[in-house]
């Protein structure tokens, strides 16, 4: 005995494309594909002028004399620590501060004009 009217249905799993469409699609497919590609040239070519710009900052002259300015200052505290903890008196100290100062700038200047 049959309750319900049974009717076998198909069911579609795929709706046919026409060639028009399929070869519209392609053709997006392509053109995406192309700006992919030019887009991974231009990341390559700004990663290449991105290093080339890092080694001439790290090469300035700029950065290479602040660099020998932070030693010297750096070094400059660590004389004025050691003086001060084999407890020299403050004229000597900065007698001697003075003195290696005005070496380190002189060393400086030598070392940009060359």
């Amino acid at each position: 005995m049959l309750l319900f009217k049974r009717m076998k249905r198909e069911i579609k799993t795929e709706e046919a494309l026409s060639q028009s469409d399929f070869d519209l699609m392609q053709q997006e497919n392509d053109q995406m594909l192309d700006q992919i590609e030019a887009l991974k040239l231009d990341i390559s070519d700004l990663e290449t002028e991105n290093k080339r710009l890092l080694e001439q900052l790290t090469r300035s002259k700029y950065q290479r004399s602040l660099i020998k300015t932070s030693m010297g200052l750096g070094a400059l505290v660590a004389s004025y620590i050691l003086l001060h903890l084999i407890n020299e008196e403050a004229q000597y100290t900065a007698m001697l501060l003075s003195i290696e100062a005005v070496f380190m700038f002189v060393m400086l200047r030598g070392d940009d004009q060359s």
